[in-house]
């Protein structure tokens, strides 16, 4: 008995895929994807670029400034040295002085040392106390070669000498002790002085409180 074998005629169906299974591409397990490189060039030149931005900022604003106060200084007015005073050295500065005597009596200032209740003949100012209401008032002592009355306790060796020059006291001339009242006085003695004597207090009959500085004139 023969046997007859025939082509099979129907195609194998494919096959379906696996549910949960796609079909694509493989890859070797266990193989890495290539990382993308960075342009670390790139990265450095753009560091550097700004970097020298920044520095240049800085460096415009440094001018701008220094030359705002290049204009300033040359805008603002010249500053003249006050005069000094030359020639006078301090021998004494805001030394006490107080004259306590009574009715219608006379006491003597020695500016040199300066002393209260001095000898006439040495002194520089007299002081006059008054009865009642009447002000008590100083006078040049025989010490003394000039004075004058000025208007502020400020007032520096110099401006004694200049005040001297322009508005003196005059022979017998008389200063009234009130609070406030500044007198400079140039004493005769060796070396002259120049002494700057404020009124600080007038109390009762015969009373009053004085502070004085004094320069020692060398020129």
């Amino acid at each position: 008995m023969s046997v007859f074998r025939t082509t099979n005629t129907n195609p194998a169906k494919p096959r379906e895929p696996h549910p949960g299974f796609p079909d694509g591409p493989t890859e070797k397990l266990g193989e890495k994807k290539p990382r993308k490189r960075r342009n670390w060039t790139l990265i450095l030149v753009a560091g550097i670029a700004l970097f020298a931005l920044n520095v240049a900022a800085v460096a415009v604003f440094v001018a701008w400034r220094t030359s705002q106060a290049a204009r300033a200084a040359a805008e603002r007015p010249p500053v003249v040295p006050a005069p000094t005073a030359e020639g006078y050295d301090v021998t004494y500065a805001q030394e006490p002085l107080r004259v306590q005597v009574g009715c219608s009596a006379v006491l003597f200032l020695d500016l040199d040392e300066p002393r209260s209740n001095a000898e006439e003949k040495v002194s520089d100012l007299r002081y006059d106390s008054r009865c009642g209401a009447s002000v008590p008032n100083l006078t040049l002592g025989p010490g003394a070669s000039a004075g004058a009355q000025v208007q502020s306790s400020d007032t520096d060796a110099a401006g004694c000498r200049r005040a001297i020059r322009t508005a003196p006291l005059g022979p017998g001339a008389t200063v009234a002790v009130r609070k406030g009242t500044v007198l400079c006085v140039l004493t005769a003695g060796e070396p002259a002085k120049m002494a700057l004597v404020e009124i600080t207090e007038v109390g009762t009959t015969g009373t009053a409180g004085m502070r004085a500085t004094s320069w020692k004139v060398t020129g």
